[in-house]
């Protein structure tokens, strides 16, 4: 393996030259996600199907459907009002996935997946698929090789693939509907996902569901999935476990919140759908998700190495054939030398001028990756956290409580931490907080 911890040795190969993604990438998520995901394809096939979906993606549309993304946040404020009543200890994380889960079906299919206030079955056999996928560092060779997971890959796999096929189908005639109604709304990004797809097919029209974007459709709500179950949801965490250990950070992005959108907090919620723009108004809590994404990144990839594509670095040449090759976000995001007090909690990074010594080095904040395999989502995780920040912070006030976990389970944890943090993060496909982030919360007096 070849371990890249400096942002121009990272741009070489990601970048200027993209290299491909390593086959143990697809070894680990083609049971999950399937053989057509954006994330192992490859050649003109990953082009084709990228540029399929990117209009989707922009930011532009993504405001268009805002107001789904608002309505699933405002109920996932309500099972906060729920927690608080009844004072119970809580995983953040667990509330914050199901959160996120609803977003996706509402943005991406127009569909209420129900998650929070309900058992899906779709999302059920999605984390049960999870739980058998192998771990890199699992050194028991029976779990890693247990012939049994191949019989559940496959049961999950059909579960998930009828519950995306019926939905697609209704979406479809759905759409159809709509046309013959000359309906004026907001598209879900799979139609505008299939109005690219039937234009690069030649096609202006479809009366069926084309079976290979039906295929491609499938595949990468999966991925979608997987990408806001693991990464949105766990920086949701993160940004409450940060603030809540920086309680000026807080009351500083509260206080842009009541600038923006008025001290009257049950009017945030209508005054985000009625101006979705807004949410670019926010420089200061941009700059608090981009300090808590540098402190903990939730993701990064790792790429084949080519024979044709060294890496120069201190004068040096570095091959990669024949390497696992991995930019490491989480190293580059931490190192002092590109970062002044690289383990402390400072936004302010991130709204400095360039020539001050706090100003991002260029490259060095990578949680999305750069180049033309970066995030496709990254747009619509940026306006769900923002969204998430304003209807959250100003009303409730929320605490890890890992002792009091502790003490439920029988177990002395605390031992066990990170730069003296209860809250490290833990690999389950990706990086999320131990333990789901165990918490209590209290409805939030003033901040």
């Amino acid at each position: 393996m070849l371990i890249v911890t400096d942002p121009s040795a990272a741009a070489q190969i990601t970048v200027q030259n993209s290299l491909e993604k390593h086959w143990e990438t697809q070894v680990f998520v083609h049971p999950l996600l399937g053989k057509k995901n954006l994330v192992t394809l490859e050649g003109k096939e990953w082009k084709m199907w990228r540029g399929i979906f990117n209009p989707g993606f922009a930011s532009g549309h993504l405001m268009s459907l805002v107001s789904g993304m608002v309505s699933d946040t405002v109920c996932f404020t309500e099972i906060l009002s729920d927690y608080a009543a009844g004072g119970a200890v809580f995983e953040l994380e667990e509330a914050a996935t199901r959160l996120t889960v609803d977003i996706i079906g509402s943005v991406v299919l127009d569909t209420s997946l129900k998650a929070q206030t309900s058992e899906n079955a779709l999302l059920k056999a999605f984390r049960d698929q999870l739980q058998w996928m192998p771990l890199s560092n699992d050194m028991n060779l029976f779990r890693r090789y247990n012939p049994r997971k191949w019989f559940v890959y496959r049961a999950n796999t059909k579960i998930m693939n009828r519950y995306l096929d019926k939905l697609l189908e209704q979406r479809f005639a759905d759409r159809r509907q709509e046309e013959k109604a000359n309906t004026k709304r907001s598209k879900p990004i799979i139609d505008l996902a299939l109005d690219m797809y039937l234009k690069e097919t030649g096609q202006s029209s479809a009366s069926t569901l084309p079976q290979q974007f039906k295929q491609s459709a499938v595949d990468q709500f999966k991925t979608f999935l997987f990408a806001g179950h693991d990464t949105t949801s766990s920086t949701a965490c993160y940004i409450i476990h940060l603030l809540s250990k920086h309680p000026a950070v807080l009351e500083k992005a509260c206080k842009e919140h009541d600038e923006v959108y008025g001290p009257d907090t049950t009017k945030a919620a209508e005054a985000i759908t009625n101006d979705p723009w807004s949410l670019n108004r926010l420089p200061y809590s941009m700059a608090v998700l981009k300090e808590v994404l540098r402190l903990f990144p939730p993701v990064s990839s790792v790429r084949r190495g080519d024979p044709n594509v060294p890496i120069h670095f201190d004068g040096k040449e570095y091959p990669t054939d024949g390497f696992m090759v991995w930019p490491v976000s989480y190293a580059m995001h931490h190192r002092p030398e590109l970062w002044p007090n690289a383990e402390e909690f400072i936004p302010e990074r991130f709204l400095a001028k360039e020539g001050d010594p706090l100003f991002p080095p260029k490259g060095a904040w990578r949680p999305f990756e750069y180049g033309p395999r970066n995030c496709i989502g990254q747009e619509l995780a940026y306006i769900e956290l923002k969204i998430f920040m304003v209807l959250v912070l100003r009303d409730f006030d929320i605490r890890p409580a890992y002792e009091e976990r502790d003490k439920l389970d029988g177990k002395d944890r605390s031992g066990l931490t990170v730069n003296g943090d209860r809250a490290y993060q833990i690999l389950i496909a990706t990086a999320k907080p131990v333990l789901g982030y165990p918490a209590r919360v209290t409805k939030r007096q003033k901040y």
